[in-house]
């Protein structure tokens, strides 16, 4: 740690003592100006020797002084380097005393129009004295006049316009290093455009269909068909019922048996413990159906029914209710009536039969819009961030709305078939 403090020192230290020799005097300094640009533009000369005497003082001290400055000048610099920097300072100051004022036809314009005028000598004299200390080349013309050629590469390396060619150099490795980071980010941002604009492209394919399904089925709607159509809204439910006499009941059970096995089989090695397999065993019930019935204008019926919950016999007067659209006015067996013991019962799982899948049209139709709308944010920012969580959410819509649809449309035709069923046994027989 010692060794490299000792060797930022001599690095900071700059030039040796033996380059104090070639500083060249104050009255040097004027009379090289003075015959070099003696036709130079009013405060020109009077410029550009103030900017050498503030160039000479800013080498001195930042030879001496590194990173402390003024500072690290008085600690370090020899007595001869003092001298000489406190020489060049004064020097300075009173050529910046003897400065004219402003003259009468500069007032009032700014300094590039004075500039440009180029008889202004406040003007002259600034931008001459500014261009000595912060343009390189004529630094190096002032190391070239006064130093040997050892010494002129340490000279330029600590003026201000070397320091102000470093901060301009890092400031434009920061600007193309930004530049390609921005380039970078606009590539991968049209990468992220073109990737969502390709899928928002295969979605709208499903999307289509649906729409052309969807269309095709609300075209059917309407139109007597002659045949059953199932339904998409209860509105378009049509109920009727067929009064006559059971001339047969056939009724049975089926069991269903649902047997599921859990564990292992096996035995501890250590503990000889013995873990059996566990076997559940389910069994389900369902009670079959089936009436002929002799309508009162002679013709014979066979209705299914399962799990009904309703006692029928032979000779019972009964009102069956047919549930359907109301285009083609034909239906499915849904409830049944006795009219001899007034007890009407529904089979609900027929809803099932008369609901008409468009719900289901419905609901992937919105699924897909919601996927597209986040892919079509992300194609238009290039973010590439909604496009995921729009396809995970459209999914969930989708499913969702369409057990939503579903169910709703069922429990509807459920209710107005039990609306209708139950003020059947008042009706005349």
């Amino acid at each position: 740690m010692i060794l490299l403090m000792a060797i930022s020192q001599v690095w900071a230290a700059g030039p040796d003592a033996e380059s104090l020799q070639y500083y060249p005097d104050v009255r040097q300094v004027r009379a090289d100006v003075e015959s070099t640009y003696r036709d130079g533009r009013p405060g020109e000369v009077d410029g550009r020797i103030a900017g050498q005497y503030l160039l000479l003082a800013e080498v001195l001290e930042g030879s001496w002084g590194g990173e402390l400055g003024a500072i690290g000048f008085e600690r370090r610099a020899p007595a001869e380097a003092k001298r000489l920097r406190t020489q060049y300072l004064k020097a300075y100051a009173s050529a910046q005393e003897s400065l004219p004022e402003l003259q009468p036809e500069c007032s009032g314009l700014t300094l590039a129009e004075q500039a440009a005028k180029r008889i202004c000598v406040r003007a002259n004299f600034m931008e001459v004295r500014s261009s000595q200390e912060s343009d390189i080349a004529q630094v190096r013309q002032v190391a070239e006049r006064y130093f040997p050629p050892q010494y002129r590469d340490a000279f330029v390396a600590h003026s201000f316009a070397a320091k102000l060619g470093e901060e301009r150099s890092a400031q434009e490795a920061q600007r193309q290093q930004n530049n390609a980071r921005l380039e970078y980010q606009r590539e991968e941002a049209m990468f992220r455009r073109i990737a969502a604009g390709i899928l928002l492209a295969v979605l709208s394919v499903p999307l289509a269909i649906l729409a052309l399904l969807m269309g095709r089925a609300r075209r059917s709607w309407g139109r007597n068909t002659g045949s059953f159509n199932r339904i998409a809204s209860v509105e378009d439910m049509h109920l009727f019922d067929i009064v006559g006499q059971v001339v047969d009941v056939q009724r049975h059970a089926k069991t269903h048996v649902t047997t599921t096995t859990t564990g292992g089989g096996y035995v501890h090695q250590d503990s000889w413990h013995a873990q059996p397999v566990s076997t559940t065993t389910t069994i389900r019930s369902t009670d079959h159906l089936a009436l002929f019935v002799r309508t009162d204008e002679g013709r014979e019926l066979r209705e299914s029914f399962v799990d009904l919950g309703i006692g029928v016999r032979t000779g019972n007067r009964v009102r069956i209710v047919y549930a359907g659209d109301r285009w083609s006015r034909s239906g499915v067996a849904v409830a049944v009536a006795n009219l001899d013991t007034g007890d009407v019962a529904i089979e609900r799982g027929q809803a099932g039969r008369i609901a008409s899948p468009y719900c289901l049209l419905r609901a992937a139709f919105w699924g897909v819009m919601v996927a597209m709308a986040g892919t079509f944010v992300d194609m238009m920012t290039g973010v590439f961030v909604f496009t995921l969580p729009g396809l995970g959410l459209g999914a969930v819509a989708a499913v969702a709305l369409a057990l939503a649809w579903q169910a709703s449309l069922r429990a509807g035709i459920n209710g107005q078939t039990a609306h209708y069923a139950a003020a059947l046994p008042a009706r005349p027989r």
